[in-house]
């Protein structure tokens, strides 16, 4: 028994020691400006633009104030609270729907974000209720909430709503409905 807790506890030490090591030796690479980030190729950017679905694999038809597009639907609590985060880019004919089943004021941040969006709320009957445009990245941990409670909220790329003249009482179609 006393031989099985010193293996393990060696284990351990061994393990330790050498992600310590590992650590000290990327940390004087930087120093000595070793150390290099390496450019993201374009081409697999372009690549992931032309093959969106990949990164939005089950999308919807959708019409916000008479522009159609296609909705990423998050419709459980886990697809809500990843949302947008940690994604390369959004598609300009793509939005993020996400489908809260019951009325609120549904907060959003901006937490993981890598570029900037425009967030649209909706009442339960598709009328907008309220919108947050150009949204960075920068505000977080800052949450964006809608006064008026709302059944579902979108996220669309920075510039849509202005491009598009969306307002308040403009209706959106939900899938489904």
């Amino acid at each position: 028994m006393i031989s099985l807790v010193v293996v393990l506890v060696g284990g351990a030490a061994w393990g330790y020691m050498a992600v310590k090591s590992e650590r000290d030796e990327v940390r004087a690479a930087v120093a000595r400006g070793e150390f290099q980030i390496p450019d993201q190729d374009e081409s697999t950017t372009a690549e992931q633009e032309e093959n969106w679905k990949t990164i939005f694999p089950n999308t919807v038809p959708t019409t916000i104030g008479g522009v159609v597009v296609e909705a990423s639907v998050a419709d459980t609590l886990s697809k809500r609270i990843e949302g947008l985060s940690n994604t390369p880019f959004l598609p300009e004919n793509v939005v993020k729907l996400f489908a809260f089943g019951v009325p609120g004021s549904h907060s959003i941040w901006m937490k993981d974000m890598q570029y900037s969006l425009d967030i649209i709320w909706a009442a339960e009957n598709g009328e907008i209720v309220h919108i947050e445009e150009n949204v960075s990245p920068d505000t977080f941990p800052t949450a964006f909430a809608s006064p008026t409670p709302a059944w579902f909220v979108i996220e669309a790329n920075a510039g849509f709503v202005e491009q598009h003249q969306i307002v308040l009482g403009d209706r959106v179609a939900i899938p489904g409905e």
